[in-house]
């Protein structure tokens, strides 16, 4: 029976961690609302009627309902305000918002008294978008807010054009009508104009080793990690890793701030050049984004030469580490070891076997005549096949591999070396190749 029981109270927590799950899932796709409100009671009573269809965020006066607009403007959809309030009334909070390019894209809807009709033409004239009546009735409410954020998407679909379906930001269409549509402005040309150009880094390293999903992970974090940035500014995917960024009412050390904070949060994984550039207004718009991408591309060098700093501080870590390691081979194996670099041929190091196999009399002395090269110690056959990491094996008796290897002596004759059994094996890591030559009954 207590088993039955424990199956039953398994099943019961299950299934009410299920529901809190699925919960969770419907809130993240749920619009979220806006109230502002400093009355607690009609506060109270919008929240009750909403909560169950959206997610709420609740104000009790003009100023804090517009902190929380700027914060989280691109999150929420309607904006429910009223209009006698303290600290900042509803007027003052839509004349501040329909004078910003971002906030005045979210809609809203001023509650209202059925006598208010010169208030009602004011908010009207203000670009307010509809009203809701008090006393509040829930059906007419939800029915309002729910055919509003419907007409907004289906805007929205039309707006897609100039949107980035992988990041969300505005596409190349969309920064050309933009440079158009604020150009036109009254002020346009006399607000300064923070010009950010971003090249991501490692993109198409990401695409061939790894994959082309991995490389739009890349992208689209780089674009949030700009947007937490630049959150009041407008962002553009100009290319496949190539951005914009248009920020207005910035100076030069505010900017500065802004660039350093974004280069900040760059990971090892994660980042881009970043270039930027100061303009007034949009009259020498291109040739200020032409400067910022020229910045840009400065950054880029030195992210190049500090990756390559840092492969060759770290190759020179791991080539220590190997010739330690093979040196210490050498003492168990019989024959010799070699370290040469692939792209020039230069020998780094080798152990007293080989210079006593090519009959030098000290290393110094074989450094000297071969003049430090492998191609002056190793048959240019044979030098192909060592720097390719392929045994060289000629003919197979007596159940193991038989090898011939063709050394240079000092006195400029080939000397034909036979060796047994995988004679000659290569390790190459970067630009260095590693050579043992086990030698197991070897005759010249």
């Amino acid at each position: 029976m207590w088993k039955l029981y424990a199956v039953r109270m398994v099943i019961i927590v299950l299934g009410i961690e299920r529901e809190q799950e699925i919960n969770r899932e419907l809130a993240m796709y749920r619009p979220t609302l806006l109230v502002v409100e400093d009355n607690v009671i009609n506060r109270e009573i919008l929240c009750n009627i909403l909560e169950g269809h959206f997610n709420v965020i609740t104000a009790s006066n003009g100023l804090e309902g517009l902190n929380f607009l700027r914060e989280q403007y691109r999150d929420i959809s309607v904006v429910i305000l009223d209009i006698n309030m303290p600290v900042m009334n509803g007027y003052e909070f839509i004349e501040i918002v329909k004078e910003d390019t971002n906030l005045s894209k979210v809609p809203i809807v001023v509650t209202t008294v059925h006598s208010s009709i010169n208030e009602e033409i004011r908010c009207l004239d203000m670009g307010v978008f509809d009203f809701i009546a008090k006393p509040y009735i829930p059906k007419l409410i939800l029915t309002r807010l729910n055919n509003i954020i419907r007409l907004l998407e289906n805007e929205k679909m039309v707006v897609d054009s100039t949107t980035d379906a992988l990041t969300g930001v505005k596409n190349r269409k969309g920064y050309y009508e933009d440079i158009g549509k604020y150009s036109q402005l009254p002020d346009g040309n006399d607000r300064t104009l923070g010009i950010v150009y971003l090249d991501i880094n490692g993109l198409k390293t990401v695409n061939e080793e790894v994959d082309h999903t991995a490389g739009d992970l890349l992208i689209k974090s780089v674009a949030a990690t700009t947007k937490q940035i630049f959150y009041d500014g407008e962002i553009y995917r100009l290319g496949g890793d190539e951005f914009v960024v248009l920020s207005f009412d910035e100076n030069e050390s505010s900017l500065d701030k802004k660039v350093m904070k974004l280069k900040n949060c760059w990971t090892e994984t994660i980042s881009a050049s970043v270039g930027m550039a100061l303009a007034m207004g949009f009259r020498n718009i291109e040739t200020e984004v032409a400067k910022a991408e020229k910045n840009m591309h400065e950054d880029k060098s030195r992210f190049y030469e500090e990756q390559a700093d840092h492969t060759k501080v770290y190759r020179r870590i791991l080539n220590t580490d190997m010739l330690r390691l093979a040196n210490a081979l050498t003492e168990y194996l019989p024959g010799g070891f070699l370290a040469f670099r692939t792209d020039t041929g230069e020998l780094i190091h080798y152990n007293r076997d080989i210079v006593e196999l090519l009959g030098y009399r000290s290393q110094n002395e074989m450094r000297q005549l071969t003049q430090n090269n492998i191609k002056n110690v190793v048959h240019a056959d044979d030098y192909n096949l060592l720097r390719a990491g392929v045994n060289v094996v000629n003919n197979r008796s007596h159940s193991y591999n038989t090898v011939e290897l063709r050394l240079t002596m000092k006195n400029g004759n080939l000397k034909l070396v036979k060796m047994g059994i995988r004679a000659v094996n290569t390790v190459t890591f970067g630009e260095m190749a590693y050579v043992f030559l086990t030698l197991m009954d070897w005759r010249c």
